[in-house]
């Protein structure tokens, strides 16, 4: 995304990236807010993504809630979308170089495993959660703010779940795909280790979802997942004089849902449009951090609580029961909803959740009798 919004400006743009085709372990859940950002791509070759309009958010004690999204949802295999948004960049004037960076420093030179040498005026860190850039003027992000992402690629079809389970401070999914469902897990990195993690993913599916069971065959994938931390320390300092960090390397994710496509694609475009508008990195780091940089950091402090013993089973419940609060869950989970004006939403619904608590009994007698 960087390299199309600074090439649809007139930069010379080059990316160096040896790793196309790959599958990014990921859901690969496009909301609303990122399909807007996105490029409207030529008739030949459409965005690949499956629209889903509907999420099954439960938990292990039998509370489930169906819930219409209100607006689709896309869903990708990273190895399809990442190759789409690269043709659209070179499309639109960028070189794409089949070639790892293995060095870069303060003064914009690079140097590659095949031999370039050359001094750029900026250099983009958009090299994921294990950033070689990052690592070069900054520090590799702490584990304890990373999360690790697991699981396998089911064959077949499924709806599009989301589980809370007990004991862990994350969530499992299943992400219908084109031809696939993405069967994942995320909790924080070590909390449990990985692979009593995938043990726990296993049992779970083979108890509630056993069609998306994974086989022998079938390979596990395991990715880290890094976010910004409460003080905000990481995005004052996502950009240095030549030197900027996007996406995964600038540890923007949302520390609650994991979702970091939406904050990739954005960085990219803060990114051009601060440079190209006569800015510097440093001006694009204070925009992202305007942006959405304290609500990131607003987000990890309410980190704790979101995953409390019992937190999620008491939402579940209440949303079940209060249309008014399925909305705001419903929002959160697209990304429409804040975390720094979610108590203020939350305090203007009681009046309207009072309500829908009270007359719960009445409409769920009334869909009863329609349903015989």
């Amino acid at each position: 995304m960087a390299a199309l919004e600074f090439a649809k400006k007139g930069a010379s743009v080059s990316i160096f990236d040896p790793t196309h085709p790959r599958e990014k372990p990921c859901g690969g859940g496009l909301t609303g807010k990122s399909l807007a950002l996105l490029p409207v791509g030529p008739s030949r070759d459409p965005l690949p993504a499956r629209r889903v309009q509907n999420c099954r958010f439960d938990t292990p004690r039998g509370l489930m809630i169906d819930l219409d999204l209100g607006e689709p949802v896309g869903i990708v295999a990273r190895a399809d979308f990442d190759a789409w948004l690269l043709r659209r960049a070179v499309e639109a004037g960028a070189r794409h170089f089949n070639d790892r960076i293995t060095k870069v420093d303060a003064t914009g030179q690079v140097k590659s495993l095949g031999g370039v040498e050359e001094i750029f005026d900026l250099v983009v860190g958009a090299d994921g959660a294990n950033s070689l850039v990052r690592r070069t003027f900054l520090s590799a992000t702490p584990k304890e703010r990373r999360w690790m992402a697991c699981g396998w690629y089911a064959r077949g079809d499924s709806e599009m779940v989301v589980r809370f389970l007990e004991g862990v401070e994350g969530y499992l999914w299943l992400f219908p795909r084109a031809g696939h469902v993405g069967v994942g897990i995320g909790a924080p990195l070590g909390h449990p280790p990985t692979k009593d993690l995938l043990a726990l993913l296993e049992r779970e599916v083979a108890r509630a979802f056993p069609a998306m069971a994974r086989d022998e065959d079938t390979p596990y994938y395991a990715h880290t997942i890094p976010s910004p931390g409460a003080d905000g320390a990481t995005l004052r300092e996502m950009a240095g004089d030549k030197w900027a960090l996007v996406g995964d390397a600038a540890a923007i994710a949302d520390p609650i849902t994991g979702e970091g496509i939406f904050y990739a694609l954005r960085s990219g475009q803060l990114l051009a449009d601060a440079m190209t508008s006569g800015g510097s990195p440093r001006t694009y780091a204070e925009r992202a951090m305007e942006e959405f940089g304290h609500d990131l950091m607003r987000a990890a402090r309410l980190y704790k609580r979101f995953f409390a013993p019992g937190f999620t089973d008491r939402m579940l419940d209440y949303a079940d029961r209060s249309p008014a609060l399925a909305r705001v869950m419903v929002d959160l989970v697209l990304g429409k909803q804040d975390y720094m004006s979610l108590k203020k939403r939350l305090v203007t619904t009681l009046p309207r959740f009072g309500w829908d608590l009270l007359t719960h009994p009445a409409r769920k007698a009334l869909r009863r009798k329609f349903a015989e």
